[in-house]
């Protein structure tokens, strides 16, 4: 992933603690997408893409509020 400069971090960890929605929502796609994996016939390799950028998004998303409380 591309290192958000500062804003980013800053926006992001405002919407994760002023809406958890958005983190129930994402963890859930996240889950739905990692459960659906296994399955991935047609493309596996796009499956597999899908699946790193959501695992990295929910990280970032949930480390976010820390991150921004040191910067």
């Amino acid at each position: 992933m591309i290192k958000p400069d500062e804003k980013v971090v800053q926006t992001l960890a405002a919407v994760v603690r002023q809406y958890p929605e958005f983190m129930t929502w994402i963890e859930t796609w996240r889950q739905h997408e990692l459960e659906q994996l296994p399955n991935s016939i047609n493309n596996p390799a796009l499956s597999q893409g899908r699946c790193q950028v959501l695992c990295e998004l929910y990280k970032f998303a949930k480390d976010a509020p820390g991150i921004a409380a040191k910067l």
